[in-house]
């Protein structure tokens, strides 16, 4: 029986209304950092702007709100026993974090997403960010038992950091997104599919249904087609959904 990746275009706040109270098995989201400015920043060294994307631009309480909204209706559609993962940077994960103990999700794990490969610091005026942060949770009112597939994790996961055969650690070495995988389009934010990888192999089982509320170049649904999944994907910007789409629709899924 083949699985099913279905592709919304739309806001999440309005697309997750219509899915199906307690439908899902694993949700990943990469929402908004809320680091973007209006102008954009520049590098000392460069003329290259970045940070500049209009989706990503929220005020302190706007933003605030936003991820309210979102993790409540995540929520409502997860399963008891369901895993919730989402990334972020130093700019959004504590107040994610916050906002998941706050609904009474439990966590698991955070964990540390080391970029060997780092981009340099633009401002020069302090630390290179060379680590985005992961949150691993679970709806778990019920007491429901969550999926972990220890022994997929400990012979399927390795790394400078994780010998294969070991117990995987919270601390995962993952290069940056490789041009190779960004054939389809370009996305500023598009994760590898290795750290994808690892979530939907570690949290889910063959058949079930991933859900990404920002599905942005598709990685999520690329990844559940590759391990055997279903998944739902939500995008706001139609130019991201058409990499999305370009990207499922080939065989070898990179």
């Amino acid at each position: 029986m083949q699985t099913k990746h279905n592709l919304i275009q739309g806001d999440c706040l309005e697309e997750l209304k219509n899915i199906t109270e307690e439908s899902i098995d694993l949700i990943f989201a990469d929402p908004p950092y809320g680091l973007a400015k209006k102008k954009g920043l520049g590098w000392k060294y460069s003329k290259h702007i970045t940070l500049e994307e209009t989706w990503d631009i929220f005020s302190k309480d706007e933003f605030f709100d936003f991820n309210i909204k979102w993790i409540t209706e995540s929520m409502r559609v997860l399963k008891h026993g369901g895993s919730f993962w989402v990334c972020g940077s130093f700019h959004n994960i504590y107040q994610l974090g916050f906002i998941l103990q706050h609904l009474d999700f439990k966590i698991n794990n955070s964990v540390v997403w080391f970029k060997p490969n780092a981009q340099p610091n633009i401002t020069c005026r302090m630390f290179t960010e060379s680590c985005e942060h992961l949150i691993w949770a679970v709806k778990n009112h019920s007491k429901t038992k969550w999926t972990f597939n220890y022994q997929d994790t400990k012979n399927k996961i390795e790394d400078q950091l994780n010998p294969r055969g070991k117990q995987t650690r919270n601390v995962w070495s993952i290069p940056l997104t490789p041009k190779k995988e960004k054939w389809a389009g370009e996305h500023p934010t598009q994760k590898p599919i290795e750290l994808l990888r690892r979530i939907i192999l570690a949290s889910s089982k063959e058949k079930d249904l991933i859900l990404d509320p920002f599905v942005g170049s598709g990685t999520t649904s690329v990844v559940a087609k590759m391990l055997n999944r279903n998944s739902i994907g939500i995008e706001k910007e139609n130019k991201y959904l058409a990499i999305a789409k370009k990207r499922l629709s080939q065989s070898n899924l990179i």
